[in-house]
């Protein structure tokens, strides 16, 4: 289907994990239609959706192979692709769409901002959306948090000598299959040997908000360097998620730090966290500006389980309404709340 100014979309869940079951519920509680459902093989599949999702109750959605499913015959607005973060491993989720004229939101990081990973793909997918009348974006939780805060807040600048991103996030909120991807409850030898490694790469993602939030200012980024390293504390802290307590000494998760230059001489600098909480901690999102006059702009996420899904959820209105092609969060502005829709 084409653009639409609907404000009951039919919707396609791509993806049956936490956040999309948590899509789900949303929908649901909208009152917004889905019409099909598809996860990778497994026991989910043949499932209806709003039992997998816990409504208690079937809402006629069963859960098809993805691998297997005819596209063909889906007739949809939007399609809210849950899966991964990497636009190259999403490409075939995107054409199966873009090529059917039904739009997608995807909670992909790598397409917040996509040129930054790869500016090939980026237009490939743009001319795929425009081919067939559709639009495509990403979003989720960094949509305002990470990205849309640190924009305003240099509103009252008049000279801007540094920007400095600050954030503490808890993962394991979202599931506890990020332990060992974070390096959480390993010792420090294994975080270097292993866990760091492995997580390198991802830096140059983790800078985006800082990248999009210069360039947003009217900067030129020159360089951009980051690193990994493992969280450690000299006292034990206890982690409801694993249901156990992490020992003095080890990784309880994940800094990533990354320092930018622009042609303008302004810097960027991101030191961001994610790692297990103690009972103090609040997961908070932090943009100070140094200049004329200096700003720091807080974000507390008191609920980053629902935030992620229900950022993905709210862009839907600006999917539906934007001109064909492929589409930033810059390009869409700011979100907006669905709570009177």
């Amino acid at each position: 289907m084409s653009k639409t100014n609907k404000l009951a979309p039919k919707l396609v869940i791509y993806g049956t994990g936490f956040v999309g079951q948590t899509l789900t519920r949303l929908a649901v509680k909208k009152g917004w239609e889905i019409v099909a459902a598809f996860n990778r093989a497994g026991d989910k599949v043949g499932q209806d959706l709003g039992r997998l999702a816990g409504l208690q109750e079937d809402i006629g959605v069963p859960i098809q192979d993805c691998d297997k499913a005819d596209y063909d015959a889906i007739e949809a607005d939007v399609v809210l692709n849950a899966t991964n973060d990497l636009l190259d491993q999403n490409m075939p989720v995107y054409e199966r769409f873009l090529t059917r004229g039904i739009n997608v939101l995807c909670h992909g990081g790598q397409l917040y901002n996509p040129r930054l990973s790869n500016r090939e793909l980026s237009e490939k997918i743009d001319q795929l959306a425009q081919d067939n009348g559709v639009t495509i974006t990403g979003s989720g939780i960094h949509d305002m948090s990470r990205y849309w805060s640190g924009m305003i807040a240099a509103g009252p600048c008049v000279e801007i000598d540094a920007v400095r991103h600050i954030s503490y996030t808890e993962p394991l909120r979202q599931g506890t299959h990020f332990a060992p991807i974070l390096g959480i409850d390993v010792s420090v030898d294994e975080y270097k040997s292993k866990v760091g490694p492995a997580l390198s790469p991802y830096c140059k993602m983790m800078s985006f908000p800082v990248v999009t939030v210069l360039e947003y200012y009217g900067c030129k980024v020159t360089e951009l360097n980051g690193h990994v390293e493992p969280v450690v504390w000299d006292e034990a802290v206890y982690c409801p998620y694993l249901k156990k307590e992490i020992a003095a000494g080890q990784s309880v998760g994940t800094r990533y730090i990354v320092e930018v230059q622009t042609e303008q001489g302004t810097t960027g600098h991101l030191v961001a966290d994610q790692r297990v909480f103690r009972e103090s901690d609040e997961e908070a999102m932090i943009w100070r500006v140094e200049g004329q006059p200096g700003v720091e702009v807080k974000v507390i996420r008191e609920d980053s389980a629902i935030a992620s899904a229900s950022s993905l959820f709210n862009r839907i209105p600006d999917v539906l309404a934007a001109e064909p092609g492929l589409k930033t969060l810059v390009d869409l502005g700011p979100e907006k709340p669905s709570a009177f829709l």
